[in-house]
């Protein structure tokens, strides 16, 4: 028996656990216990964001999904509001793990800095309103799956679907993405898009819920992703 709530920051030890654990293979997985932790926190704070927990009948964690209603909106807030707090416990990785030193500067500072600089510059007073369309947000520290959204539709993102290896097989995952779904109905969007690293095997358990393979992807830092859509 499986029940879907909110995520609260009292579950981000056991879902940044989970995350570890089925997300090995991730950037965010290599940047460590505590920066994962904070993460999944900020990703709870955000006004916009989607943290979902499938619970057992025990109220055991079994599995999270993390998701965006409005992804310019959720970005936005998590730079704003957790932003410094993320990249310090990514300085702290670094600083104890050159293999991660070295990822993050190949692959990710220039682009963090460029983030960074953006949100100084929109800081400083202005004598007069901008005409032009508002920069898009800076991506936080481990946003790298570019989805290819349509900029002309309502589009939700599911990020990350992460079910307890032990729990596999119970109706969480399922119950999840029916949860996501549920929510993204109600905010009248129009489809919601989620993606998946290459070497996971819930091909087939997505398409049978109703998602279409929609091709592949590949992050900023060089990470291969396979793209789902889910007309709402």
């Amino acid at each position: 028996m499986v029940t879907v709530r909110a995520l609260v920051p009292s579950d981000a030890p056991a879902s940044s656990a989970i995350h570890l654990d089925v997300l090995d293979m991730e950037f965010l997985a290599r940047c460590g216990p505590g920066f994962l932790r904070a993460y999944h926190r900020a990703w709870m704070d955000s006004p916009a964001g989607l943290a979902l927990a499938a619970v057992d009948e025990d109220g055991t964690l079994a599995g999270v999904l993390l998701g965006a209603l409005d992804p310019a909106v959720h970005f936005k807030a998590m730079v704003r509001r957790h932003g410094p707090g993320l990249a310090g416990w990514l300085l702290i990785g670094a600083a104890t793990r050159p293999s991660l030193a070295w990822e993050l500067l190949t692959t990710r500072l220039l682009r963090y800095l460029r983030g960074v600089a953006r949100m100084a510059r929109g800081a400083l007073p202005r004598r007069r309103r901008p005409t032009g369309p508002s920069p898009a947000p800076p991506s936080p520290p481990g946003a790298d799956r570019a989805l290819g959204t349509d900029p002309a539709r309502a589009v939700g993102e599911v990020t990350h679907v992460m079910v307890r290896p032990d729990s596999q097989g119970s109706g969480a995952g399922r119950a999840l993405l029916e949860a996501a779904r549920e929510a993204g109905a109600r905010a009248g969007l129009d489809e919601l898009v989620l993606v998946t690293p290459p070497d996971m095997t819930a091909g087939d358990f997505y398409e049978h819920l109703g998602w279409r393979q929609d091709g592949s992807l590949t992050s900023r830092s060089g990470e291969s992703f396979v793209r789902y859509r889910l007309p709402l």
